[in-house]
């Protein structure tokens, strides 16, 4: 169980024809949120850090929040898909190619935990909707990975939240903030593996 509490953002967009959900999940510091509003201001707080960065066909549906130590989640909301003063800002520029839905690019900071065999662990967080380099298709756009970077490193900073910082479920310190270069697949959840 978690001992920090935590909030759970859900995104979404249009992929292979259908409406497509992508969530992540943010542990931070500086304890529990007051209430319901407080929960919300967080909420909003993380939509204005990320839409910079995100594409204008990715949208902000819903949160979850977490109590430390609660299952369960305590606060929330959802709303309804489209509302344009939710979704990502993110112009690419002339040449930089859409990718497909199931493309993601990481952000990651590392910690100072170690794993039993000794190697640093790091948090990641996997975004969808992103664009490619005009110059290399295998490479994230350049101004897209950017805009992730400060996004990266305000959320490590407490700047994003206005205070609390982005943390390992147990607490661990989120250090170097990084953004992958290179593009990668993610599988979407409700995709699921192709059968046999």
């Amino acid at each position: 169980m978690a001992d920090q509490p935590s909030i759970v953002i859900i995104k979404e967009f249009q992929y292979r024809g259908n409406t497509e959900e992508f969530s992540n999940k943010y542990y931070f510091d500086g304890g529990d949120p007051a209430d319901d509003a407080a929960w919300a201001a967080m909420w909003d707080a993380l939509i204005a850090a990320e839409q910079p960065s995100q594409s204008q066909n990715v949208y902000h549906v819903a949160f979850l929040g977490y109590n430390a130590g609660d299952d369960h989640a305590v606060a929330g909301n959802r709303v309804a898909p489209g509302i344009s003063t939710l979704n990502g800002t993110f112009a690419p520029a002339a040449g930089e190619g859409d990718t497909s839905g199931d493309v993601a690019a990481w952000m990651r900071w590392k910690t100072a935990d170690r794993t039993s065999t000794g190697k640093p662990i790091y948090l990641r967080k996997y975004m969808h909707g992103v664009f490619s380099d005009a110059a290399d298709p295998d490479k994230l756009s350049p101004t897209q990975r950017a805009l992730m970077q400060t996004v990266a490193e305000d959320l490590a900073d407490g700047t994003a939240l206005g205070g609390p910082k982005v943390v390992g479920p147990q607490g661990a310190v989120a250090g170097e903030a990084a953004v992958s270069l290179y593009l990668t697949t993610r599988t979407l959840k409700r995709r699921g593996r192709r059968p046999s």
